[in-house]
């Protein structure tokens, strides 16, 4: 399984990296927002391609409301680097609509979006610019991301809310659907989400997220498993991945943290080359206005066994690292 896009934290689980504006369009209900990140990476064990310079995002959002109706769209151009699947150097990320949808809320505490989603699966954002760190996740990968279809959302109580959805776009399942909660109590953000693809596989999804003493503290679990039409004699059928985010904050300075570990057996699920992988990720993080930053990042993926990776001669590897640096302006 190639993984195109992955997943995303619950809406308004995770700051993003830096606070942009909004501008408002004149004689319209329109806002629109947006960022311009761009960095240079080098990896490891990645075929022939192990540096490079890249647009990781070119990105307009737009929004309005106007009575019960309202919308949000993002278009542009966006690259995702994940630990397992980092992009070739020649690939580059076309000019197109990320997602969209239009909301319609027809009651207090009653709203249905239809369009093009984002999921309520996961920890880790859309953007790179959204997160903490640039390189996507193990368990990012694993996860979905958007998809056509329409989603039901209801606040049972101030912090508490409801949600059930119906897609489709995905693969060879095609159809899912998803039932989740989000909100807040007792001080914990938190997303429970159980998501079901049609005839390949299912999975549970719990993001909780909190801060102490002015540390960001967050972690993403996950366990999947394989419908019966997609198992295979003699395989195992589930797998689980949980990631833990740690971030602390010094006047401009920050430093984020994530640790990962996946543990997948003979299914294939997160398709890593043996059973388990793991991975560290550190992003010291500058940022010198409330919509400007710079940030440099290490990160480092292992699996259990070498054929996760190539390197340029095309022996199998069992790890890369990943060095690099990032600016974002975002408006």
């Amino acid at each position: 399984m190639k993984k195109v896009l992955g997943g995303l934290a619950a809406a308004g689980l995770l700051a993003g990296t830096a606070a942009a504006g909004t501008l408002t369009v004149a004689n319209s209900d329109m806002k629109m927002g947006g960022g311009v990140t761009a960095g240079y990476f080098y990896v490891t064990n990645n075929g022939p391609d192990n540096d490079y310079f890249t647009v990781s995002n070119f990105v307009v959002d737009l929004k309005g409301k106007s009575g019960i109706i309202s919308y949000k769209a993002s278009f542009g151009s966006v690259v995702q680097p994940d630990l397992l699947d980092y992009p070739s150097v020649s690939s580059s990320a076309s000019f197109k609509l990320s997602y969209g949808w239009v909301t319609i809320a027809p009651v207090e505490g009653l709203s249905i979006e239809a369009g093009k989603l984002v999921t309520n699966i996961g920890y880790e954002l859309y953007h790179t610019y959204d997160n903490k760190n640039y390189m996507f996740g193990l368990v990012w990968w694993g996860q979905p991301v958007t998809y056509p279809g329409a989603r039901v959302n209801y606040s049972v109580m101030d912090g508490v809310d409801v949600y059930a959805e119906y897609t489709q776009g995905h693969g060879s399942a095609n159809d899912a659907f998803a039932v989740g909660s989000l909100g807040s109590l007792g001080g914990v953000d938190y997303a429970v989400s159980y998501f079901d693809y049609s005839a390949w596989k299912n999975l549970i999804d719990v993001v909780l997220s909190t801060e102490v003493e002015g540390i960001e503290f967050g972690v993403n679990a996950d366990y999947q498993w394989l419908d019966d039409a997609a198992k295979s004699a003699g395989q195992d059928d589930t797998a689980y991945g949980i990631a833990l985010y740690l971030s602390t904050k010094v006047d401009v300075f920050e430093l984020p943290v994530r640790i990962e570990y996946i543990n997948e057996g003979t299914s294939g699920i997160y398709g890593v080359a043996g059973d388990r992988a793991w991975s560290f990720t550190v992003t010291p993080t500058y940022r010198p206005s409330s919509n400007t930053y710079v940030r440099a990042e290490f990160a480092y993926v292992n699996s259990d066994k070498k054929g996760t990776f190539v390197d340029d001669k095309g022996n199998a590897k069992d790890s890369r690292t990943v060095i690099g640096v990032e600016a974002g302006f975002l408006f």
